[in-house]
C-alpha cells in the first residue's frame, strides 16, 4: 500500500464524519428552536397566570370595601 493509497482511505474516512457531524449539528440546532419556542410558550403562560394571579389579589381587597361600604 503506498502512501498515496493510505491517504484516500482516511479522507474518505474523514470526509464521512464531517458529513456526520454536519448532520448532528442540524440536528442539535433543530432542538434548540424547538427549546426556544417552548420556553416562549411558558413565558406567555406564566404571564397569563400571573395576571390572573393578581387579578383575584386586587379583588378580594376590592370587594370587601364595597361590601363595607354597602352594610
Amino acid at each position: 500500500m503506498t502512501a498515496e493509497n493510505g491517504w484516500k482511505e482516511w479522507q474518505n474516512h474523514i470526509l464521512k464524519e464531517l458529513e456526520r457531524l454536519s448532520t448532528a449539528i442540524g440536528e442539535i440546532q433543530k432542538d434548540i428552536q424547538n427549546v426556544s419556542i417552548s420556553v416562549a410558550k411558558l413565558q406567555v403562560k406564566a404571564g397569563a397566570w400571573g395576571a390572573l394571579g393578581g387579578a383575584i389579589a386586587a379583588s378580594i381587597p376590592m370587594g370587601m370595601l364595597i361590601i363595607r361600604n354597602l352594610a
